[in-house]
């Protein structure tokens, strides 16, 4: 019954709006084609000549990269100066650039390194170029500040580690022995490589501390063992200064102790403990004395003396 109901509804129509016809511009004058015609010819004609300006700029650029390499900006000239380590012949001829060459067809950092490996006592070449074809070469001389101990000889190396000269019979007191792991290349000129890979990089490190912080007289570098490091000061005192990392914030504390301790024992021989911040435990050579505190400063009360009459001090930094 509810069905037959349903379907004696009426149904309204749903009446669709009839679509609209697009909208007809009005014809364009004969003027405004022409105004048309005539910008778009502009717009092409001044593309054209950006192009065509471009490609002559790029084309005029490399003409002069290819005359600049083969016939202008010549070397004519050299000039030496800065430390006269070698003779500027010695200089000019390890660099193997020669007049008449390209003042521009070389990488700089090239020549340098070159020279820095043919003569070793050459730590740093500067190479200058002139727009009149002079090349100036300013040379920085190499430090010997450490050494390998051959047994008959010594190899001496600079505070990056290159090696400057082998074979060599004597070094100077400023210069340290090094105790690493076995060496496994020492050539002149080159890096020294170490059977611990790790060595250059820690001796490069400690040198910069000693250097740095100007801690003098120190004889002997031992970078066997990193976290317990040892050095040895005036060939007669081990410096026991145990990390790497925490070296740098000791050496104030290590200078005052030694001082103190030239002061008053200038001939001691023995082991100073600095692994403890602050504190300094100084044993005599047969490390019989029993430690007693004292101040680092020089000018606080001396150390005392043991039963046997051997240096009982230990110093520490009360700042």
């Amino acid at each position: 019954m509810a069905e037959n109901q349903n379907n004696n509804r009426t149904r309204i129509p749903v009446r669709r709006p009839a679509p609209k016809e697009p909208t007809r511009s009005a014809p364009k004058s004969r003027d405004e084609l022409r105004r048309e015609r005539y910008l778009e010819r502009r717009r092409k004609r001044k593309r054209n000549l950006i192009i065509g300006y471009s490609a002559a700029a790029v084309a005029v650029v490399i003409v002069a990269v290819v005359l600049s390499l083969t016939v202008f900006f010549k070397i004519s000239s050299f000039e030496v100066g800065g430390d006269e380590v070698y003779s500027p012949d010695e200089i000019i001829a390890a660099s193997e650039l020669k007049n008449g060459e390209n003042l521009f067809a070389f990488d700089k950092q090239e020549v340098a390194d070159l020279v820095e490996t043919k003569l070793p006592y050459v730590g740093e070449l500067a190479i200058k170029r002139s727009p009149t074809g002079k090349i100036t070469f300013t040379v920085t001389v190499a430090k010997a500040v450490m050494a390998i101990d051959n047994g008959d000889s010594y190899t001496l190396l600079d505070a990056s580690c290159k090696v400057l000269e082998t074979e060599t019979q004597s070094i100077n007191e400023d210069v340290a022995i090094i105790v690493t792991s076995p060496v496994t290349r020492a050539e002149a000129g080159y890096i020294a490589e170490f059977e611990n890979t790790d060595d250059v990089a820690n001796l490069t490190r400690l040198a910069e501390i000693v250097s740095v912080s100007e801690l003098e007289t120190i004889t002997q570098y031992d970078v066997t063992d990193i976290n317990n490091l040892t050095l040895k000061y005036d060939m007669r005192i081990t410096l026991k200064v145990g990390m790497l990392a925490s070296l740098e914030s000791k050496t104030d504390f290590i200078k005052a102790t030694l001082k103190k301790l030239d002061g008053e024992e200038p001939a001691f021989k023995g082991t100073i403990d600095f692994t403890i911040d602050n504190k300094a435990f100084v044993n005599d050579v047969d490390e019989q004395a029993t430690t007693l505190p004292a101040p680092a400063e020089p000018e606080t009360e001396a150390p005392e003396q043991g039963e046997s009459g051997e240096t009982t001090t230990v110093a520490e930094n009360h700042t």
